[in-house]
């Protein structure tokens, strides 16, 4: 029965009599017993639940790597059960692992804390995938394996012979982490998926070709089809630049509705083909111009903005939706757009938009554009009237909120690159002498509720970033802006707080630092009496799961106190 169905087999054998009511009992049971399915055992303890994750405790507690290396540690540890397919299962098992590793090698000088190992761990798995899946065709080389893995043991590098020591047994002998023989239907799905996209992407380029070809020459010669898709990346790479000029100057110059979408769909079909191939250059310069021609940017006149405009918006917010892991830097101007579009939506509905209190409050050149023009809105064009309006239709506004909801969605380089962009223009947002606006920073708290769930090694990379931006903005010389930074602050620390934390990690440390740096810098007394508050609030409500933040949180006090 625990082969079909892990959790009810646990249950009936406990009911028997058969199987000890306890976590470490179980945990025993699981280690001993040959007959269990090591793919059952291996989805029962990356389960999320209480008494799954105390069985998972006490099955890695009962394991001994004193002694051990990380490699030999590893396989030890994987020998018992196949990896689940889950990477939030994955994560708590590895977790785990480098806590219980730290606990059994405590002198052990090369890991500067658990954050080390745990990553040295995940840097493992993932090379033994690389060098060993016939899918991988360009392998990792030794040098690129080092360059990975520098400044993960608290900003040091590990040494280059140890690391040269890995990926040397790794290469000889691969960790059998038996996850899974065959690749889910997840995996199956989003390779199919890719490959109709290329399909269809280079039957609609080699038709185009054609037809094009036939008919500007006298000579029917036959038409050969090219064979392999790659085939499409130097035909783009020539061609980008004359199809960049068609679509612009046809979107400037003409108002037909035809050929407006035609333009768009050029531009869209581009920035997806320069996704596919990672051409950087490309698919930056068809993103800054679709996202110029949406008149949202600081310098543009938006009493001009037409109907192709509108559409020029959506086609920007479709891009984000369909090819947001593959957009890299390009998000910051789609972001900035965003930003944009929201005081646009004030105009458009007639409500003033909000900015803060500031001593000063002369309009500035590049919000005449859009703060100045609510003061005209009847003097306008009705045409010009209603695409203003058009921005805070019902689909724009949902279409532009599942962008910060999808996030969850990016993958791991992807998310970074979207919260880089995002605290930029939140500090363009928030730097503005007259009028400083919240709006990025308020979404900055809401991607960062949606991804707290992601796993440790991709949450910390995330944190990285907004880390430093929250220490910008809460010493922030304006009161209010601080005072909100801090609040965000305090109310993701808190849920952060919630999640534990295992002996010998820091993440907790890391999280708590901006209040730290806020504390040491910003010499408000009302923001440094908010920062004693808050982690005040915190030890209340939150003592039993604090760990290593609490150097964070004596440190604070000291710094009040002197």
């Amino acid at each position: 029965m625990f082969n079909r169905k892990p959790k009810r087999g646990i249950s009936f054998l406990q009911e028997q009599g058969l199987l000890g009511a306890s976590a470490s009992e179980v945990a025993e049971w699981l280690h001993v017993d040959d007959r269990l399915d090591k793919t059952g055992i291996g989805d029962f303890l990356g389960e999320n639940e209480d008494f799954s994750k105390e069985v998972m405790y006490a099955y890695v507690d009962q394991m001994d790597f004193a002694g051990k290396d990380m490699v030999m540690a590893l396989r030890y540890f994987l020998e018992g059960f196949r990896l689940p397919g889950e990477a939030q299962k994955i994560d708590r098992l590895m977790e785990k692992f480098a806590s219980r590793y730290c606990e059994c090698n405590p002198n052990n000088g090369l890991f500067a804390s658990a954050d080390t190992a745990y990553v040295l761990a995940y840097s493992v798995i993932m090379l033994t995938t690389d060098l060993h899946s016939p899918q991988v065709k360009n392998k990792m080389t030794k040098e690129q394996y080092i360059r990975l893995n520098r400044g993960i043991s608290d900003n040091q590098d590990l040494p280059e012979e140890y690391l040269s020591q890995i990926y040397d047994e790794i290469a000889g002998h691969e960790i059998k982490m038996k996850s899974t023989s065959k690749p889910g239907k997840q995996v199956i799905s989003s390779e199919k998926k890719r490959r109709l996209l290329w399909n269809m992407e280079m039957e609609l380029i080699s038709t185009a070709a054609k037809n094009l070809m036939e008919s500007v020459s006298h000579v029917q010669a036959p038409f050969t089809s090219a064979k392999h898709l790659e085939h499409v990346r130097p035909m783009f790479r020539l061609a980008w630049t004359p199809f960049l000029a068609a679509f612009s100057v046809g979107l400037q110059d003409c108002d037909d509705p035809e050929i407006a979408t035609l333009c768009l769909d050029g531009i869209r079909c581009a920035i997806r083909i320069a996704c596919i191939f990672h051409m950087t250059l490309e698919r930056d310069a068809y993103v800054q111009a679709l996202a110029r021609f949406t008149l949202l940017t600081a310098n543009s006149p938006i009493t001009e903005m037409k109907a192709k405009n509108i559409d020029t918006i959506k086609t920007l917010i479709t891009v984000a939706h369909t090819d947001g892991n593959y957009l890299g830097s390009s998000w910051l101007d789609i972001i900035k757009c965003i930003s944009h579009l929201e005081t646009a939506q004030m105009v458009g509905t007639g409500v003033r938009p909000q900015f803060l209190s500031v001593t000063k409050s002369y309009p500035s050149s590049d919000t005449l554009s859009l703060s100045s023009l609510k003061l005209n809105m009847t003097s306008l064009d009705p045409s010009v009237k209603e695409s203003i309006g058009e921005t805070s239709s019902q689909s724009v506004v949902v279409a532009v909120d599942r962008i910060f909801t999808g996030s969850i969605r990016l993958d791991g380089d992807a998310i970074v690159d979207f919260v880089r962009a995002l605290c930029q223009v939140s500090m363009d947002e928030l730097a503005h002498a007259t009028q400083p606006r919240m709006f990025s920073l308020q979404k900055i708290v809401e991607i960062s509720y949606y991804n707290m769930g992601r796993i440790r090694l991709q949450w910390s990379r995330i944190w990285q970033v907004l880390g430093e931006h929250f220490n910008k903005v809460g010493c922030n010389p304006n009161e209010d802006i601080a005072i909100f930074a801090l609040d965000s602050l305090r109310q993701l620390s808190m849920k952060f707080i919630e999640k534990g934390e295992f002996a010998n990690f820091k993440f907790q440390k890391d999280f708590l630092r901006p209040f730290e740096h806020i504390m040491k810098k910003n010499r408000s007394r009302t923001i440094r009496d908010m920062v004693v508050r808050c982690i005040a609030q915190m030890v209340n409500s939150q003592a039993k799961n604090v760990r290593s933040g609490w150097k964070n949180i004596f440190s604070v006090f000291h710094l009040a106190a002197s």
